[in-house]
């Protein structure tokens, strides 16, 4: 498995951190993109549905969570496995850092190298919405 890491370090406490970006079933915090969300806990697990603009909806069920991390995974066309995983690391009581990974296998092996450029994009775009949302961007 193919895997993208992107983080940076964050002039604010942990806690404070995750308050924001922590909460699976509260991502509109954060994710400006995100039109409505709803999350429910089916037989699988928890599942986040996510409206995205023009009506185009995602699940994404959570296959892992800790105090200061959660992972995900969705079904994409072009993947034959993608896993994200959103956390935060605590440092100094008013530092930590934003980590994100995407664990991935792309259908296509040639398509490898455009895949991750894509995803180092979303990791880095992300980290920005967060950064905006906790009044640091």
């Amino acid at each position: 498995m193919n895997e993208v890491n992107y983080g940076e370090d964050i002039a604010l406490g942990a806690e404070a951190v995750w308050a924001v970006i922590g909460d699976f079933s509260g991502i509109r915090k954060w994710a400006g993109a995100v039109e409505a969300e709803s999350t429910e806990v089916t037989p699988k697990g928890k599942v986040r549905t996510l409206t995205m603009p023009g009506g185009r909806s995602i699940q994404e069920l959570m296959t892992d969570e800790g105090p200061h991390h959660y992972t995900y995974t969705l079904d994409r066309p072009d993947m034959d496995a993608y896993f994200s995983t959103v956390s935060v690391v605590p440092g100094a009581s008013d530092a930590c850092r934003i980590e994100l990974t995407v664990k991935f296998t792309p259908k296509d092996p040639s398509a490898l190298e455009a895949t991750t450029e894509q995803l180092t994009k979303f990791c880095r775009g992300n980290v920005k919405a967060m950064k905006r949302a906790l009044g640091l961007a």
